[in-house]
């Protein structure tokens, strides 16, 4: 899959916040998409709200970077919300104001597994920054289940 200029700049502009690029940034970068897709919004929704959940250490939290540069729901405008969890996963609930456009996107757990395992043996800054590349490639069905409510 080629990737558009919109997502390569949204990346760049993303490893700039956050300090270096990864993976688990270029994963939040595209759940953030998908959700603001899957609920039709296109730019800044004051009436977006989300709730992350994943555990609270790295590389799972480096999802939250990507989620708040694509969305602009951040912990400062409380329009992002962490939940903890308690075992390796990283989902999103996305939602307006209005309770019934809801949808929750969740990284798959094969495609977890298999990126955790990718990470032991990336040596260096250049193997991480290839893996998230290679992320930013995948189309978003292939890499997140979707569930409306």
């Amino acid at each position: 899959m080629k990737l558009d200029k919109s997502l390569k700049r949204l990346i760049e502009k993303a490893k700039d916040i956050h300090g270096h690029l990864g993976p688990f940034l270029v994963l939040g970068i595209k759940l953030g998409l998908a959700g603001m897709k899957k609920l039709g919004i296109k730019g800044n929704s004051w009436h977006l709200r989300i709730e992350a959940e994943l555990p609270r250490k790295v590389p799972y939290t480096c999802t939250l970077d990507g989620i708040q540069v694509t969305t602009q729901c951040t912990f400062g405008n409380q329009r992002l919300t962490l939940k903890e969890a308690n075992s390796p996963m990283v989902s999103a609930k996305f939602s307006l104001n209005n309770p019934s456009r809801q949808t929750v996107i969740s990284l798959k757990n094969e495609i977890l597994q298999s990126l955790m395992a990718k990470l032991k043996e990336a040596k260096g800054e250049s193997a991480q920054e290839r893996l998230a590349w290679a992320i930013a490639s995948m189309p978003e069905e292939e890499l997140f289940s979707i569930t409306f409510y």
